[in-house]
C-alpha cells in the first residue's frame, strides 16, 4: 500500500508544480530558458477550466509535452488585473495564451473555451518552430 502511495505522490509532484508556478516565475523561466510562455486564464467555477486543467493539461504535463514551454494558470477571480491585461480584456473562461518572444517583442496566440490535446499540441509546436528560428 505505501509503495503504491508513493508512486502516485511521485508520478504526480511534477504535474501539480508546473500547474501551480506564479505567472513572475513562468515568465522568468520562459526568459532565462528561451521558452514560449503559455499561460491559462480560468476560474475554479468554470466547468470547461476544470475539465482543461484535469484531462487536457495534468496528462500533457505528466507525459513531458508542456517540458518545452513555461506554464502558468491564472485564476481570474484572484488576480482580475493581470487576467484581463493578458486576455486583452475578454471574458471568455477558459483562454489559452501563448507568447512567443520574437525581434519585435512577443507575439501572442490564443485559443478560447475548452480545448483537447491536439489544438494545444499544435498551438505549441508553431511556437516552437518560430522561437527555434531566434535561438
Amino acid at each position: 500500500m505505501f509503495s503504491l502511495l508513493l508512486t502516485v505522490i511521485l508520478t504526480t509532484a511534477p504535474t501539480d508544480q508546473q500547474l501551480e508556478q506564479s505567472y513572475a516565475q513562468a515568465y522568468t523561466e520562459s526568459l532565462e530558458e528561451k521558452k514560449p510562455l503559455l499561460v491559462v486564464v480560468g476560474a475554479p467555477w468554470c466547468p470547461a477550466c476544470r475539465v482543461l486543467k484535469e484531462s487536457t493539461l495534468k496528462p500533457m504535463a505528466k507525459t513531458g509535452e508542456l517540458d518545452d514551454v513555461s506554464l502558468v494558470v491564472i485564476n481570474r477571480d484572484e488576480n482580475p488585473t493581470l487576467a484581463a491585461k493578458l486576455s486583452l480584456g475578454e471574458k471568455t473562461s477558459p483562454q489559452i495564451i501563448l507568447y512567443t518572444p520574437g525581434e519585435n517583442g512577443w507575439k501572442r496566440r490564443n485559443l478560447r473555451g475548452f480545448q483537447s490535446k491536439q489544438p494545444i499540441r499544435s498551438l505549441i509546436q508553431k511556437a516552437l518552430v518560430q522561437t527555434r528560428k531566434l535561438f
